[in-house]
């Protein structure tokens, strides 16, 4: 049996549709399908009038068994998370989830906290409290590999 990580709001196993599409209806509803491992009987329907494509819309959604990209955990891209992903979001049809939730929340992590220290290292006017922010954001960037020279570090006054 395999395991796949586990994702609030969907769980770690495929969920069923309750509808019936062959294979052959599956691998020719988007490209990508026949080159990935994906559960038949989690199919839905898409609605292509809401997808963002340039030559070929996807006509069904399947739950997508993935390794990770970071942690080469297995995850699954599900059917209806990819109905929210390129009907709501209006993301690009043929864009494909890499990374599991986790390894994507600590990306966002990551992008905030540099978000955060380009603030506080351009400020000129730091408070006490903003400075050792600043400090333990640079400290935890340096840690992460991305600060390189500890005197960025040291310079922090």
């Amino acid at each position: 049996m395999e395991f796949f990580v586990n994702r609030p709001g969907y769980g770690n196993k495929p969920i069923k549709s309750g509808t019936s599409f062959s294979k052959e209806i599956i691998d020719r509803s988007h490209w990508r399908y026949s080159s990935v491992k994906y559960f038949p009987e989690t199919a839905i329907e898409a609605n292509i009038e809401k997808q963002n494509y340039a030559l070929y819309p996807r006509k069904l959604y399947v739950d997508i068994a993935i390794q990770c990209d970071v942690c080469k955990r297995m995850f699954i891209f599900f059917a209806l998370e990819q109905k929210y992903w390129f009907e709501e979001l209006e993301f690009y049809i043929d864009a494909h989830c890499t990374r599991c939730i986790e390894c994507r929340k600590n990306d966002q992590e990551i992008r905030f906290m540099q978000k955060r220290y380009q603030t506080l290292i351009a400020s000129n006017e730091r408070t006490v409290q903003e400075t050792n922010d600043l400090k333990n954001i640079a400290l935890e960037l340096y840690q992460l590999g991305y600060i390189r020279n500890i005197n960025k570090i040291n310079a922090i006054r």
